[in-house]
């Protein structure tokens, strides 16, 4: 007797614990991985940015998209090997410099603000020779292990290239095959509803771009503009602080007053004091010239450079920059707030969707029902067409704007 074939069919309850344990692998592999990811995130994010660039060139030009990604590597290749060449020596001796007086610093912070045993407070002497105790114990330790934290790059130089390589292979490849990966990802989608998610997508994409080319823009005017104020003000290692001030532009909110602190200390036990002037006066101008560099940076550069990226809460964005370095150290201060924000929008999302709303949100509504503000990319039927990241208003124009550098 036979037996009909049938399909097999999954019952919600089986679906929803599928999903649940393809989640559960999925975040098991990621925190197993460790340093294998970084060149496949680093490639993902150098492919997001510049993916743009090589679609709109394939477009004018109908030249392969392999060949001006060739191109990008030797132009960023050139520009990298440039700016070594130039920049690289002087890098090199001011960071040694500055590494060499960390001993020092150590010392003189040991010999003047660790003596004291007795501290009036309001009138009352407190006895701080215990507290005094434990930060010596702890500076001469970290003067110890110094030396043991710098890296030695001969001997992660196989690893380091070998992550390079792949870095670069992937990069390639995720620009080569952007357009199919994007419709990919839509196509999971059931075609009655890819409209909506396109639009949700399209949403998350000017987060993201914003956020991220906007942080990566004020990273060499900041480098820029607080090396030159340093180097008025004769602050020695002004191009290592510059260059550290920028990165340091890319943590939110903490960043760019840790580059402050990093500077006034240094200036403080620089001998002589520039000009022949008091350290602390020294050091009470450097931090009057990066609160006029940052008042700068938030009223003009941003808003003409960089523009709004995401829009959230100050309480929220504290919130998740302190999440985001718990859970994933210094990348995870990085990214804390385009992935709020991005948070912020699939569960406004999601609770339009529970409440049963008849009508999305403006922002939120498939590209056949939009008017006509709305991001052409959700509409267009071409491939690369919906990989653009378009410009557009964030999601909530009621929130207070939170910037890159915030």
């Amino acid at each position: 007797m036979s037996t009909e074939a049938r399909p097999i069919r999954f019952s919600p309850t089986v679906k929803l614990i599928t999903m649940a344990l393809i989640a559960a692998l999925f975040f098991w592999l990621i925190r197993g991985l460790g340093n294998v990811l970084i060149p496949f995130v680093g490639a993902a994010i150098t492919a997001y940015l510049f993916n743009p660039l090589i679609t709109w060139l394939h477009r004018r030009t109908r030249v392969g998209r392999a060949i001006w990604i060739g191109l990008l590597y030797v132009v960023i290749g050139s520009m990298i090997y440039g700016l070594w060449r130039t920049l690289g020596p002087a890098i090199e001796r001011e960071y040694g410099g500055l590494q060499a007086q960390i001993p020092h610093t150590l010392n003189l912070i040991q010999q003047e603000l660790l003596l004291r045993n007795q501290v009036m407070v309001a009138g009352i002497s407190v006895d701080v020779a215990p507290i005094n105790e434990a930060l010596r114990e702890a500076l001469a330790d970290f003067g110890r292990r110094l030396p043991e934290h710098v890296p030695h790059l001969v001997a992660i130089a196989f690893e380091t290239l070998l992550l390079f390589v792949t870095y670069l292979i992937v990069t390639f490849y995720l620009l080569l095959e952007a357009p199919r990966i994007v419709e990919w990802m839509y196509g999971l989608a059931p075609a009655p509803y890819r409209a909506e998610i396109r639009a949700l997508g399209a949403q998350i994409d000017r987060i993201l771009a914003g956020y991220v080319r906007g942080t990566l823009m004020l990273i060499p005017i900041m480098a820029t503009l607080t090396t030159i104020a340093l180097m008025l003000l004769g602050v020695r290692y002004a191009l290592v602080l510059g260059i550290v001030t920028g990165i340091l532009e890319t943590i939110p909110l903490l960043g760019p007053w840790s580059a402050a602190g990093i500077a006034i200390v240094v200036a403080l036990f620089q001998t002589p004091a520039p000009w022949g002037w008091p350290a602390w006066m020294i050091a009470g101008l450097i931090g009057l010239t990066y609160f006029v560099l940052r008042m700068f940076e938030d009223n003009f550069i941003i808003p003409h450079v960089v523009g709004p990226a995401v829009h959230l809460h100050p309480m929220l964005v504290i919130f998740a920059i302190l999440a985001g370095g718990a859970l994933g150290g210094p990348f995870g201060l990085f990214i804390s707030i385009p992935v709020a924000a991005v948070a912020r929008l699939l569960l406004r999302y999601l609770y339009y969707k529970l409440i049963d709303a008849p009508d999305l949100p403006l922002d939120l509504t498939p590209a056949h029902h939009a008017p006509v503000s709305a991001s052409p990319n959700a509409a267009q039927p071409d491939h690369e067409a919906s990989i653009d990241h378009a410009p557009g208003t964030s999601v909530d124009q009621t929130d207070k704007v939170i910037t890159p550098a915030n």
